[in-house]
């Protein structure tokens, strides 16, 4: 999906938004913060995107003006969203807004979306669980250059974005402990195909079908079968699990293995993030952030924890039975507990 603003003059707003299907006529959802004003077609049209062949009709402008709306100009919170995806198109800018484009890389199967949500209101645009949109959608929103004041989160594969990141935003990130991520990944997925998870889109679903498989066969409380389990498991489940953190900051596709330089790569990207803090230590990523963005650290929940991952952990943990399916991710998260400690210890 294509969109932008073009304009917003107060008493008139254009833009456009394409969608993927070539000849659907895209609605717009005209919101007052979060209540429904209006729900539209596209009424104009962009004769280039008929000429470059990637819409059949080109009405996919839209143009909102007082006589449809009456009141226009004093919508201080007038927002637009694509109504068959929810994905907003355009937020008007007030003047609480910071200008500061951010993005939380997210490391964790299960998101911390809490985190966002405490964040939403701070900027004009807002993007939570990116990744669950296709590649061209997430990259134009690393492209809406009439807005300064942008914050993204998501699962995304830290390479394939990492030039727009680099033309204006900062990171930052939460990482778990590469045990205790595996353990919640394998309680998530032991349930995932009885329950579903919302934030799981059609490519993800496939990509860990053969791990839902395989760890709704576990026995997560038995060291000795873990074992077991984890000695005779496939190459697809190997392949699903492996490296979480490495293989998204260095692989192209999600099922690109790491490669031998991936530690180095991981921690160089990692340094040149805004704040990266570590699971075990919350409190350390909500001052570092607080003070960064000029907040209160205090207004930044806690990301909770299943109460079931320690238990799991400390058996993957004695046992070794997945340190090869983890060794990288062990090696750069000994790296970066180890420069969090000594940036913590006062100077000698």
């Amino acid at each position: 999906m294509l969109f932008s603003l073009e304009d917003d003059r107060g008493d008139a707003v254009r833009g456009y938004c394409v969608p993927d299907a070539f000849s659907v006529t895209p609605r717009l959802r005209i919101c007052d913060a979060d209540r429904v004003l209006l729900v539209i077609e596209a009424n104009e049209v962009r004769e280039a995107l008929v000429a470059a062949g990637r819409h059949e009709t080109g009405r996919c402008g839209f143009h909102l003006y007082e006589k449809l709306l009456p009141g226009l100009r004093d919508l201080a919170n007038l927002g637009i969203y694509d109504d068959e995806t929810g994905l907003l198109i355009y937020r008007r800018r007030r003047p609480d807004m910071m200008e500061r484009k951010i993005v939380r890389l997210e490391t964790h199967l299960y998101p911390l979306w809490r985190f966002d949500e405490a964040l939403r209101e701070l900027f004009q645009y807002y993007g939570r669980g990116v990744d669950a949109y296709g590649r061209e959608t997430v990259t134009q929103m690393f492209l809406l250059n009439k807005m300064n004041s942008i914050y993204l989160s998501g699962r995304l594969l830290y390479r394939n974005f990492a030039s727009y990141i680099d033309a204006g935003f900062k990171v930052f990130c939460l990482v778990q402990d590469p045990h205790e991520e595996l353990a919640e990944r394998l309680l998530i997925l032991s349930k995932i195909r009885k329950v579903g998870l919302q934030h799981l889109g059609p490519r993800d679903s496939m990509v860990f079908e053969p791990a839902a498989v395989f760890a709704e066969s576990l026995d997560l409380t038995d060291a000795r079968a873990l074992k077991r389990a984890f000695r005779r498991a496939p190459e697809s489940v190997a392949r699903a699990l492996s490296n979480p953190l490495t293989r998204q900051m260095t692989a192209a596709t999600p099922d690109e293995m790491p490669g031998a330089s991936a530690v180095a790569a991981t921690l160089q990207a990692l340094a040149s993030f805004l704040v990266v803090g570590l699971r075990r230590q919350p409190h350390t990523l909500a001052v570092a952030l607080g003070e960064h963005l000029r907040l209160d650290p205090e207004s930044l929940p806690a990301p909770g924890q299943f109460p079931t991952v320690a238990p799991l952990a400390q058996i993957l943990r004695e046992t070794g039975c997945a340190d090869l399916y983890l060794e990288k991710d062990i090696e750069v998260y000994h790296y970066l507990s180890g420069a969090m400690r000594l940036a913590s210890e006062p100077a000698a």
